[in-house]
């Protein structure tokens, strides 16, 4: 099998899985926390992961000054793109198997089409950017580029579970 079809099906999946963690992490906080202070923490948590990835990016990339200015501003377009393309994505992976066996065979293949049609749109917003990724960075740091940015979601994804593994503190 092609390894660049490999990694880019499993970019793709790391994307949706990523997607799906944060979506249902977001409805987790909504239903737990409705209150401001939360959110201001949360805000502040975000900030600090994507000032995390900025800095693994640029270290990674090894971009000179002249490259950063024109890679991020680029970098940022399509990051937000990417963002808003996630929450507008249709939630229906997240249907519970009593759900799914209450499907009609048209519901459930309308479904299926629609998570193949998001699947392509984001596909299809990664090739958009491909081109301008070439056009502002040699071809050697866009590798590096998804490389880096495969990585810093290993990296995320292990913080994730090493803090939830941790063993609750013992109060006495």
């Amino acid at each position: 099998m092609n390894t660049t079809y490999v990694k880019i099906t499993t970019s793709i999946l790391a994307l949706l899985l990523l997607t799906l963690m944060q979506t249902n992490s977001a409805k987790a906080q909504q239903e737990k926390h409705s209150n401001r202070p939360q959110r201001i923490q949360t805000d502040s948590k975000h900030k600090k992961i994507e000032a995390q990835r900025i800095a693994f990016i640029t270290k990674e990339l090894d971009l000179t000054p002249a490259e950063a200015k024109i890679f991020w501003p680029v970098y940022n377009e399509y990051n937000s793109k990417r963002h808003e393309l996630r929450n507008s994505f249709h939630n229906s992976d997240d249907l519970t198997k009593e759900e799914i066996e209450k499907l009609t065979e048209k519901e459930a293949s309308q479904i299926l089409e629609a998570q193949i049609a998001e699947v392509q749109k984001y596909l299809d917003l990664r090739k958009e950017y491909h081109a301008k990724f070439k056009s502002v960075l040699p071809a050697v740091k866009v590798l590096k580029l998804y490389n880096a940015e495969r990585e810093f979601q290993k990296m995320l994804i292990d913080k994730l579970r090493q803090n939830n593994q941790k063993p609750p503190v013992d109060k006495k």
